[in-house]
């Protein structure tokens, strides 16, 4: 199992769901073709308009580092440059992935078990529900004022005022008895 396959439970746990940027960041071209993107963690882009055309796909290139799109069509001083895109609004997969990792090592603490992380292989491969208790003490560490955390199989109803390792401690204890259903960390 890899990082990214723990991920998506934790977008849904944190409510950080993907967003399409429709309509797109509208720029006017004077001297540069580089435009830079108003959101960050970008998915993908969608599509790139000139006054209103359609871009090829060849027309144009995104730089993911420098959250920037090039358009190497020909422009002239004034077009209009429309780009679309989906974006994660609040973290990017690489934040989550560390979250993930440090949730692996409160599960080690709280003597649950020891998983190594070899790049981004997690090493002996969880189970199913041991993916959603990695999954919900992520999202303990990322959003640990949440009231309620809540998966298919598994959810959590834990009071703002707990602090979080005793919200995790107490979620790690309970899952050692009952590995689904409804937890409450009163």
């Amino acid at each position: 199992m890899t990082l990214s396959d723990i991920v998506t439970n934790v977008r849904y746990i944190i409510e950080d769901t993907s967003t399409s940027m429709v309509p797109g960041d509208i720029f006017t071209y004077a001297a540069s073709a580089v435009f830079t993107l108003t959101e960050s963690n970008i998915i993908s882009v969608t599509a790139v308009f000139k006054n209103d055309v359609e871009l090829e796909s060849g027309e144009y290139t995104y730089d993911s580092d420098a959250n920037q799109i090039t358009v190497s069509a020909s422009l002239t001083s004034g077009d209009t440059i429309e780009i679309q895109y989906t974006y994660y609004p609040d973290y990017s997969d690489t934040e989550i992935k560390n979250y993930i990792r440090s949730a692996v090592i409160h599960l080690s603490i709280n003597n649950y078990y020891n998983w190594t992380i070899e790049t981004e292989t997690i090493y002996p491969e969880p189970s199913v529900s041991e993916k959603n208790l990695i999954s919900m003490v992520t999202g303990l560490l990322i959003k640990p004022n949440n009231k309620t955390y809540r998966l298919p199989d598994m959810s959590i109803v834990a009071p703002k005022d707990l602090p979080t390792k005793d919200k995790i401690s107490k979620t790690i204890a309970i899952f050692k008895k009952n590995t689904h259903g409804n937890f409450s960390l009163l």
